[in-house]
């Protein structure tokens, strides 16, 4: 059974746990590595809400969002298992807009397309990367 909660102080060293992971900096457009108490002064100024993915009451990633931008990330034990599609799906189950920026080499740009995600014309150059935005509306 999967559920998203409301990210807490609590879920922040979980979080730095991915964050910080070389896989998933990789494809984040920031790929600063952050400390726990650089995580704990951004969660106290947070102005839009976090959720942490959990699959039968274990912690497997979380949702970000930031305005209509949203993101996920996996722990990289817990990858490659369907579980941010199905994040993803309980996310934007009741939005009718949505975006998202995304490396044009990240292999997650098929699940995007997928849950109805589109390119627009948006095109970034980030660490020498095409880094392209995509458009979700019901």
């Amino acid at each position: 059974m999967i559920n998203l909660k409301p990210l807490t102080k609590n879920d922040l060293q979980f979080l730095l746990e991915i964050r910080n992971d070389d896989s998933t900096r990789f494809y984040l457009e920031d790929d600063s590595i952050f400390t726990l108490n650089e995580c704990e002064k951004w969660f106290d100024s947070l102005t839009s809400p976090w959720y942490i993915i959990e699959i039968n009451k274990n912690k497997v990633g979380y949702i970000r969002t930031h305005k209509d931008e949203v993101g996920c990330d996996i722990h990289p034990k817990f990858r490659r298992k369907g579980y941010a599609k199905m994040a993803y799906e309980i996310y934007l189950k009741d939005k009718k807009y949505a975006t998202l920026k995304v490396f044009k080499d990240n292999f997650a740009l098929n699940l995007y397309k997928s849950l109805g995600f589109k390119q627009n014309k948006e095109l970034q150059i980030v660490r020498g990367r095409p880094y392209i935005k995509m458009i979700y509306k019901k």
